[in-house]
């Protein structure tokens, strides 16, 4: 048989040797080019931030003062340099100020495409400006570079070092070509003849004599020639015999539906059927001779040895398994085995089933008894079964455990405001944050809504390092809190409160440490939120308190028990300007409570939606009442205050907007008293509603301004008409004092933000002159009257309308000029 070119051996290894040559030739000079392309890239982009560390400070004057002319500038300035073909300034707001671009360098395509691979070059560089010595997100310088500037310069060297390597190799391929034919291949070829001729009955006589490797094969070769015959027909007649013996019991197999495997009992595979491949996915040949235990995941070959010595030959055990299949996939199955005797030989049948689908079955089932299905925390269930054994356990190793009752601050205002799946995207991002801190061993929880748990079953061996180390894990907690959740491209700032009960005490069951770390968690959300507090047996009368209150706005709704009083606000004549509604709750026992004592348990409870809804409509109506009855000219409007949660309510805007259409009340007639902090959490969508209302003519105040934390940077950018100074600054207030300092900043921020000012608080005249000298006009407080009932304040502003009617005729004098004519 004569063999073509393409099928000789030396022309096998010249190939190889080729490739191998190519191949190291062009690593070799892929990697001198690389090293040249990653120097010259480093060079040049050192070089280009150079040049933008020169702008970074001229660039953050302009955005600072918005200069256009300057930014533009900048941004010529920038495009001098060769590499840089755009540049763009955005001011802290996400606008942008200026941008440039050119057209960038043309090169050689094919040097352009060898550049693009070869040299990874990060074509946008965004640089971040300290405005007003803060670093802004949205304030960045950013240019866009040229890549093939760069990649041009060593395009023709790089291809100049490749086509020297291929030529090199071709060269020495061809050389080793010649050799390889004289040496190797053809007295391989006549030996190969040699060997066609013995089937044939031709010479016994070797070709090769040679005493090389070549020459020791063909002699090896002649010795074990005369021994094929006889060898031959001793197999021929084992396979026809072995052939009949197999016929039935492959016919079983092939046609079984399970997995079959048949073993030695050293594990070792000598059999398979359809179904195994099917499963393995991998075909017989390649699972024949192998252990079982190469395809399992549970076993080693001795522990599959020591099972199989388990099994007995006249009943079928059964054990589970997790299989590997030839991707690397691991499955759970059921595997059925037996010992079996098939010629006088003894072997293990396998019989293996994917139950998968079972085993997700059971998973899901439990995971639906025992985990919450939107974060995979612990449910209620298991975290009350995992606390109830710490207990026991406790009992008698003397050491201490801790839960922990977390509640999300304000969490129903996100999801009133953004919708339930924004809220849910929220709480899985939380829960990921806090099973990220949790110490090993601990339990985490969701008990549904925004609630939280979590449990240290062993935080210490005495309570003093138990307190130590549930007070750690809560401050970790909370400083979780401090970074924003980013949701539906919202940045969501959210925090959190923690009450902590420790564990065992004295006759205490699980639902007993449950409810004490309840009521340290309300104790936190009653002062100040955001924080932790352990639980205090004196926090138990509090918390029936609470309980009470909450009961009682039930039926203070439902019974009209509230009422709204309203304390009128005065200008700088003594006109009165506009009042604001104040909410009073008229307990049939405890009489007239404040809104003080209720507000936070209606914010914490959810009843200050309802509540404030009542608010704004009562003080519409009777806004309405007053107008038909005939208001003085100089009364503006009606203050009422709403809170955030109202606020962020999806219909708030539409509740308002109907509000205002039934009673006929204009839009302007109407203020809305808001918090700083409300628009600070909430900003985006604060703004979003501000401006639909105010298409109404509705008046936006911020109330107690002052308290919070305000950004004038925010504040000029939302439709505000009011700022209220809060009664704190104005409280015994005296010329040239600290406090008057404070509030001449105030009243000078909005003067510049065209704002009126009104005054909270006010008490005595010399805290009402000091106003009207710092420049205060607008006042409201006990020194003109305290918050009355609807019918009393009608007769007080009608009254006070007439008594500066008076005050008026009585001031005004007749000239003598005019009494003479």
């Amino acid at each position: 048989m004569k063999l073509q070119l393409r099928h000789r051996i030396a022309y096998k290894q010249a190939k190889a040797v080729l490739v191998i040559a190519i191949l190291l030739g062009l690593i070799s000079t892929g990697f001198q080019v690389l090293l040249d392309l990653e120097e010259e890239k480093k060079n040049a982009v050192e070089d280009i931030h150079r040049v933008i560390a020169s702008h970074k400070d001229t660039a953050a004057s302009a955005v600072y003062n918005l200069n256009h002319d300057q930014a533009r500038d900048i941004t010529k300035n920038l495009l001098s340099h060769p590499a840089i073909i755009y540049a763009s300034l955005q001011d802290d707001f996400g606008d942008t100020l200026a941008e440039n671009s050119r057209v960038p360098h043309n090169g050689n395509r094919g040097a352009m495409i060898l550049g693009n691979l070869l040299v990874d070059i990060n074509t946008s560089i965004d640089t971040k400006l300290d405005v007003a010595n803060q670093q802004s997100e949205k304030a960045i310088l950013r240019v866009k570079l040229d890549s093939q500037f760069i990649t041009n310069r060593l395009s023709k060297r790089t291809l100049n070092s490749l086509v020297f390597g291929v030529l090199h190799n071709v060269i020495l391929a061809l050389i080793l070509l010649v050799l390889f034919y004289r040496y190797l291949s053809q007295p391989i070829l006549n030996i190969v003849d040699w060997i066609n001729g013995l089937r044939d009955g031709g010479a016994d006589q070797p070709p090769y004599k040679a005493n090389d490797e070549l020459g020791s094969l063909v002699d090896s070769f002649s010795k074990l020639w005369l021994e094929k015959k006889e060898t031959t027909d001793r197999l021929n007649e084992s396979v026809l015999e072995l052939s009949r013996s197999e016929s039935f019991s492959r016919s079983l197999m092939e046609n079984a539906g399970d997995a079959m495997f048949l073993c030695k009992s050293d594990t070792s595979i000598v059999r398979t059927n359809r179904q195994a491949e099917l499963t393995l996915k991998i075909d017989s040949n390649k699972i024949i001779g192998r252990s079982l235990a190469d395809f399992s995941e549970s076993f080693t070959v001795a522990e599959l040895e020591k099972r199989f010595d388990e099994l007995s030959d006249d009943q079928v055990s059964t054990f589970e398994d997790l299989q590997i299949d030839s991707t690397g996939s691991a499955f759970p199955i059921e595997a059925r085995g037996i010992k079996v005797h098939l010629e006088e030989q003894l072997y293990i049948l396998i019989m293996a089933r994917d139950i998968t689908a079972r085993k997700a079955a059971e998973k899901q089932v439990y995971e639906l008894a025992f985990f919450d299905t939107l974060t995979g925390m612990a449910n209620r269930r298991l975290f009350m079964d995992r606390l109830s054994s710490s207990l026991v356990l406790h009992q008698t190793n003397g050491k201490y455990g801790a839960v922990l009752y977390m509640d999300l601050d304000r969490f129903k205002t996100i999801n009133d405001s953004l919708g339930h799946g924004a809220g849910d995207l929220l709480l899985k991002a939380i829960s990921g944050r806090i099973n990220s801190i949790i110490p090993t061993g601990a339990t985490s929880a969701r008990f549904g809504g925004d609630e939280f748990v979590i449990l240290l079953p062993e935080a210490g061996i005495d309570k003093e390092s138990c307190i130590e180390a549930a007070a750690h894990l809560a401050e970790d907690i909370i400083q979780q809190f401090t970074d924003p959740f980013l949701v539906d491209s919202h940045s969501l700032y959210c925090t959190i409160s923690v009450g902590i009960a420790l564990f065992p005490e004295q006759n205490s069951n699980s639902g007993d440490i449950l409810r004490r770390a309840d009521t340290a968690l309300y104790r936190v959300k009653a002062k100040s939120r955001n924080g932790f507090q352990f639980y205090d047996p004196e926090m138990q009368s509090s918390a029936q308190e609470r309980l009470n209150v909450e009961k009682g706005l039930h039926q203070a709704i439902e019974h009209g028990e509230l009422e709204l009083w309203y304390q009128p606000q005065i200008g700088a004549k003594g006109e009165c300007i506009g009042a604001e509604a104040l909410l009073r709750w008229n307990h049939p026992e405890r009489g007239l409570v404040f809104p003080g004592d209720f507000i936070q348990i209606a914010e914490d409870s959810g009843q200050i939606v309802e509540i404030g809804n009542w608010v704004l409509a009562q003080g519409v109506s009777q806004l309405k009442g007053w107008m038909e009855r005939g208001l003085p000219s100089t009364f503006r409007r009606l203050a009422v205050n709403v809170s955030p949660l109202q606020f962020m309510q999806v219909d708030f805007v539409d509740r308002v907007s109907t509000l205002l259409d039934e009673s006929g009340i204009p839009g302007f007639m109407l203020e809305l008293e808001i918090t700083e902090n409300m628009l600070l959490n909430n900003f985006e969508i604060a703004s979003q509603k501000m401006k639909l209302l105010k298409k109404k003519g509705v008046s936006f105040a911020i109330d107690d301004f002052g308290t919070g934390y305000s950004s004038l940077k925010y504040l000029r950018h939302l439709p505000l008409d009011i700022l209220k100074i809060d009664r704190s600054f104005v409280t015994d207030l005296r010329p040239h004092s600290e406090q008057a300092a404070i509030v001449q900043v105030i009243i000078a921020t909005a003067d510049r933000l065209d704002l009126v000012v009104i005054a909270e608080g006010v008490e005595t005249t010399e805290e009402c002159n000091t106003l009207s000298q710092l420049g205060c006009n607008c006042f409201q407080g006990y020194l003109f009257s305290k918050p009355v009932q609807a019918e009393t304040f009608f007769s007080y502003v009608t009254e006070r309308e007439q008594q500066l009617k008076e005050q008026v005729e009585k001031t005004e004098v007749v000239s003598p000029d005019r009494r003479g004519r």
